[in-house]
């Protein structure tokens, strides 16, 4: 009975979150303009593609962003991933699923190469993140005379926007980053190493490696966000001058609004998931309500922020109550004695 009690509890915790932004905007968005956040089908494919999109990116942001390394290339190795995959994928006729294979073992290469360079020379993880995105920024336009990958209407890539396929690969990516951060040595070791980094080297845990891995992981999820990201558009145009990490951005409140979430399920990768489709849905709402790109993203980076203060003061907030109840118990026992 308890067992079942605390499940039931972790689900409540889990799900909050993504149901009171729904219901928030539900009601706001049929107050305002008479109608709800989901209404068609197309609305449902629309919130779809973007969240595996997101999730995806969040989850590669977090791969190497948990163990202290901010990867900023991770836009660039997405723009590689996409285009070469995707042009891979035409002219072979691979049709929408090998375009997101190619993609996200490309984006994987890619990812490699960065974990290399950072274990081999240690550089600093954002400055080698600065310098890897404009040589895969530069990478992605020189393919294809500039003009990146262009899928809509293409044979065999309708696939990437059927709804029971992307709620497939949700559940994939799921099961596998759960699989591989709770259940496996990777994601033992990596625990140990987020603990105390010197501690888990003396312990024969090599850092090195799992740091690799890291960086390979976060590629693979970059190349699969950015095949989604393109079946939105219909097509991914290469970008120049840092552009690539507006991607990265986007993604920065889902992953660690669902870092926080996944701190009540017990599971980080599925509160990520979570915090994702609370950004999404957050997003459509404001979309009801025909605010702007730029009004969206100032309300989405405003939250972003007071989330940052919130968490990062979390624990003074808690020890001030603390103190406080210190206080007034002194106070009551001081009266008392008098």
């Amino acid at each position: 009975m308890v067992h079942w009690k605390k499940g039931i509890s972790i689900v409540i915790k889990t799900i909050t979150i993504p149901l009171l932004i729904f219901l928030f905007f539900e009601i706001l968005d049929r107050l305002v303009v008479g109608m709800g956040v989901i209404n068609t089908s197309a609305d449902i494919k629309m919130l779809l593609r973007n969240l595996v999109s997101s999730y995806a990116f969040a989850l590669a942001i977090n791969a190497n962003l948990g163990a202290g390394r901010m990867d900023l290339s991770i836009g660039g190795q997405m723009y590689v991933g996409v285009i070469f995959g995707g042009v891979l994928a035409i002219d072979l006729g691979l049709g929408g699923v090998g375009m997101l294979v190619l993609a996200m073992l490309i984006g994987g290469l890619c990812g490699v190469i960065v974990g290399v360079l950072f274990v081999n020379f240690r550089i600093l993880p954002m400055i080698l993140g600065i310098g890897m995105t404009l040589i895969f920024e530069c990478m992605s336009f020189s393919v294809n005379n500039q003009q990146g990958v262009t899928i809509y209407g293409k044979e065999g890539f309708s696939i990437l926007s059927d709804s029971a396929f992307v709620i497939g690969v949700i559940i994939v990516i799921l099961l596998v980053m759960t699989i591989l951060y709770e259940y496996s040595s990777f994601g033992y070791k990596l625990k140990a190493i987020q603990g105390n980094q010197g501690l888990a080297h003396n312990n024969g845990i090599n850092i090195y490696i799992n740091c690799i891995i890291c960086y390979f992981v976060a590629g693979i999820l970059t190349g699969c966000a950015g095949v989604f990201e393109a079946a939105f558009k219909g097509s991914l145009t290469p970008v120049l001058g840092m552009e690539s990490n507006s991607v990265v951005f986007n993604n920065f409140f889902p992953m660690l609004l669902g870092a926080w979430i996944g701190t009540f399920s017990r599971n980080q990768t599925l509160g990520i998931l979570m915090g994702s489709l609370s950004v999404r849905v957050m997003i459509i709402g404001m979309s009801r309500l025909r605010l702007g790109t730029t009004t969206q993203n100032i309300i989405v980076y405003v939250l972003l922020l007071l989330f940052v203060i919130f968490n990062t003061n979390k624990g003074k907030i808690a020890y001030n109550r603390v103190k406080r109840k210190r206080i007034a118990e002194a106070k009551r026992m001081r009266e008392e004695k008098k």
